[in-house]
């Protein structure tokens, strides 16, 4: 009996870290993979800040919030990495009036109010 708790134990101790390691970065659900960012012209670091702002807002905003901001976010990430070329130069003539319309104004008024919440360090 004891041998198969301990089995279990050992067993469990090698699984946790080993499923946290598979655990996907909240940012490739945005980008698909780091790189896309180095293909714009970013770097690792630049996509480790993006999954830290991912990580804090995950914790600090509730499941509701983090769903709308994920999703505003994506849309404003789509645009930018549509417009951004390898340099990391953005031109925003190649977006149409719709586009340019989201990208200036729609946008980043929807998102404001997450960031408050998250940077402000207001919790749940």
């Amino acid at each position: 009996m004891k041998k198969r708790l301990l089995s279990g134990i050992v067993a469990v101790a090698i699984l946790i870290p080993t499923a946290a390691l598979a655990t996907p970065y909240l940012a490739d659900q945005i980008f698909g993979s780091s790189k896309t960012i180095i293909e714009r012209g970013g770097t690792q670091e630049d996509y480790q800040e993006i999954e830290k702002l991912f990580q804090e807002a995950k914790s600090k905003l509730t499941e509701e919030e983090y769903a709308e901001f994920s999703t505003v976010m994506k849309q404003l990430m789509d645009l930018k990495i549509k417009i951004t070329d390898q340099n990391g130069v953005m031109h925003e003539d190649q977006l149409t009036a719709e586009e340019r319309k989201q990208f200036e104004e729609i946008l980043p008024q929807k998102v404001a109010p997450y960031f408050e919440k998250i940077r402000g360090g207001k919790g749940k």
